[in-house]
């Protein structure tokens, strides 16, 4: 077996996460003891720990039917079973869609949820949570043929009635074959929760049927695909990307705004087809080279996003560890690509999403030291100064700082002039990005549809959400704008009128949502303009549609406020605390000169004091900048590959 295994690097990843939140969880204490513990930086790093915290990585394996998806699952992630623990033999292999996971709370059991459940309309989401809806059988790893039996239940299936297929969404009129009766998955989805190191570490897999499973199932194709850290299509390696395929990549991978992530592999299975004895291996090689480069053309992606693997005798190399065998089948170098694009996107998500926010606000924390440490120094620089003054440039230096300090006064009304128009743009932003307001929004627009539930009444619903949420996000972006504006001139008069050292604070932008929203109602319309949803008028299949599109908005919506909630709240308390403090100098200054003019004893003992000061300043900038290297420079170790390997 290489010596580079999933295994290694989810290790790997895991022990790089569990560093960081090491650091995360040491600087709060510090935080607190130094009164550095502002509102952005207990806000940063409550969001990293939160992101440290999440250990799923989940990987989807897409494609038609009889494609291999479930060999090549097998063949990755569970070969240390010592044989197939999903079923993948000719004509048996799973039929719905399968998660797969390890949930240590829970005994091993295998959930399934009944194909009947579709002419419901609540979401997949809802029926989770409700016991009663599954059939459940509990799993004993110990007992292969007990395990082998539960887990065939995946590949059953049951012939209907044409009607009572359409009733479940599951048939249409364009569909071909003239017989009564057709044959329909038995489940609708399938959750096997068993101990698996490599499930034990985060790793969660879903199997996905062909092309109509998928299409079937709204939260299937707009939430769990997308959730995915990790895609793999698979193809059959004869016959490279066929029109069905081009349907599941252009449907529900490729998809709006996503084309191209390194995260998106494609597998050509079941090469073993093409291996004979009437060409040399070098051949066969140049044959599924070429193949391989084909299909990225064709697809729009890199040739290094393709494999060509045999999954069967992947399976059978790693059972009979057949170091041999495994290299020839090509699954060495899928799995390693896998690993390091998941946990790659993984890692960048933390990494920019969360640490880059952390070291922002210790960068603000290092800008506060900064000015105390210069205000401090300069202040000690003008009482060694007085030293030998006289009286009378004593009075002088005293009257110059009452006016600096009166003219400092004036900057601070204008800056809570500027505070008031901030709050008045945030009031307007906040109620624009309102859920709330957006929901009753949408009790209009359910209202409108009651019992109207087709093709065109989709669409209405459809464009009345978006152009609602359209003048929303417009008022949002002004909002944004204006704020943005005055941040940078409030913060700007203070550097440049008493040489405040501070950092800009970073800046809001709904143009992010923006984007989003607009992907979702692109996504939208191809959904509104297939043939099958025209064909399924006045159909429950619809009604869980416009939820799921709901939901994602909301969702998209939510976040959007919260963020803005966040830099609302943020983005002015550097400033106002660095107010405070020059304020409180400027006041501390008179005092001195005042107290200088009494007695000149009293200047050496300030002195003193601003000498300690100035140490434990300097202390904490050094601390807090050895923080920020730590942040910066932590990766996890790559394993060692084994030699030889490609």
């Amino acid at each position: 077996m290489p010596e580079t295994t999933l295994t290694d690097q989810l290790a790997a990843f895991r022990a790089w996460k569990a560093s960081r939140r090491r650091l995360l969880q040491q600087l709060q204490p510090w935080l607190r003891q130094q009164g550095l513990y502002t509102a952005e930086a207990r806000h940063a790093i409550d969001h990293a720990l939160w992101a440290l915290q999440d250990d799923q990585l989940r990987v989807a394996v897409a494609g038609e039917f009889w494609r291999g998806k479930t060999e090549l699952i097998n063949a990755l992630f569970f070969a240390d079973h010592g044989g197939r623990l999903l079923p993948a033999e000719a004509w048996r292999t799973t039929m719905c869609p399968t998660e797969i996971f390890c949930d240590l709370d829970t005994p091993p059991h295998l959930r399934l949820l009944p194909i009947e459940t579709r002419g419901q309309e609540h979401s997949l989401s809802a029926l989770r949570d409700d016991p009663s809806q599954w059939e459940t059988f509990d799993l004993e790893l110990g007992d292969p043929e007990g395990l082998c039996q539960h887990l065939h239940l995946l590949t059953e299936h049951k012939e209907v009635t044409k009607r009572e297929a359409a009733e479940l969404g599951l048939f249409v009129e364009q569909d071909d074959g003239d017989a009564d009766r057709i044959s329909i998955p038995r489940w609708r989805l399938a959750l096997i929760n068993i101990r698996h190191p490599l499930l034990a570490q985060g790793l969660r897999v879903l199997d996905t049927p062909g092309l109509n499973a998928i299409g079937s199932e709204p939260e299937l194709t707009y939430e769990m695909l997308p959730a995915a850290h990790a895609i793999l299509l698979v193809l059959a390696a004869d016959t490279g990307v066929t029109q069905s395929d081009m349907q599941v990549w252009q449907r529900f991978i490729e998809r709006p705004g996503r084309a191209g992530r390194l995260g998106v592999m494609v597998i050509l299975s079941k090469t073993d087809t093409l291996w004979d004895g009437l060409r040399s291996p070098r051949q066969v090689a140049e044959s599924m080279t070429k193949q391989c480069r084909d299909v990225a053309q064709t697809l729009g992606i890199s040739a290094k996003q393709v494999f060509a693997v045999s999954a069967q005798e992947a399976l059978v190399a790693r059972v009979q560890q057949d170091t041999r065998l495994e290299r020839h089948s090509g699954i060495t170098s899928l799995e390693r690509y896998l690993g390091d694009a998941m946990l790659d996107n993984r890692m960048d998500l933390i990494q920019h999403e969360y640490t880059s926010t952390v070291q922002r606000a210790i960068g603000t924390l290092e800008s506060l030291i900064r000015g105390r440490l210069a205000r401090s120094e300069q202040q000690r620089s003008s009482l060694s100064d007085l030293a030998g003054k006289s009286d009378a440039a004593i009075a002088a230096a005293l009257h110059n700082t009452q006016c600096d300090h009166d003219r400092y006064q004036a900057t601070v009304d204008a800056y809570k002039h500027g505070l008031a128009a901030f709050k008045r743009h945030n009031h307007t932003l906040m109620a624009a990005l309102d859920v709330h307001a957006l929901d009753q929004v949408l009790d209009r627009i359910r209202d409108t549809m009651t019992g109207a539930w087709t093709t065109y009444g989709l669409r209405e619903a459809m464009r009345t959400l978006f152009q609602d949420i359209d003048s929303r996000i417009e008022i949002a972006g002004k909002q944004t704008q204006s704020m943005r504006r005055l941040v940078r001139t409030i913060y700007r008069r203070f550097q440049g009128e008493h040489d405040i050292r501070l950092l800009t604070p970073q800046m809001f932008s709904i143009v992010k949502h923006q984007v989003e929203l607009s992907l979702l109602d692109q996504e939208a319309e191809i959904f509104r303009n297939s043939a099958r949803t025209t064909l399924m008028e006045q159909h429950f299949v619809t009604k869980r549609y416009f939820r799921t599109i709901v939901t994602r908005a909301q969702r998209i919506i939510r976040q959007a406020h919260d963020e803005a909630r966040d830099w609302t709240d943020n983005a002015l308390l550097p400033l106002a605390t660095e107010i405070k403090e020059h304020r409180d100098i400027l006041a501390q200054r008179v005092e001195d000169l005042r107290q200088t003019g009494e007695s000149r004893k009293t200047i050496q003992q300030r002195i003193d004091a601003l000498t300690r000061d100035t140490a434990r300043l300097r202390a904490r900038l050094a601390a807090l900048h050895k923080v920020q290297e730590l942040l910066g420079d932590q990766r996890p170790v790559r394993p060692a590959r084994a030699s030889g390997q490609n």
